[in-house]
């Protein structure tokens, strides 16, 4: 599998498309924050994601890490005394 673009490489890609975070973000009526959020991928929002690799006329995949099972819990820790 190819490794996801990094968020210098979506913003570039994005301008090269001829569009900008604040155009998604008032596209899909979110905020700029989430949006860069998104890039950054500090946040997910599945929305948000495949809206941006369909401007850049990529796949989901090719741009962002996709988690085989986003909402499964992580392994249980154990609480050291």
């Amino acid at each position: 599998m190819k490794k996801p673009m990094s968020a210098i490489e979506i913003k570039h890609a994005l301008a090269k498309a001829g569009s900008s975070q604040a155009e998604i973000a008032d596209d899909l009526e979110v905020s700029n924050s989430l949006v860069s959020q998104v890039i950054r991928n500090s946040s997910t929002s599945h929305r948000v994601r495949c809206y941006i690799a369909d401007k850049i006329k990529l796949p989901v995949e090719e741009v962002f890490e996709i988690k085989k099972n986003p909402t499964k819990p992580g392994p249980k820790r154990h609480k050291t005394i």
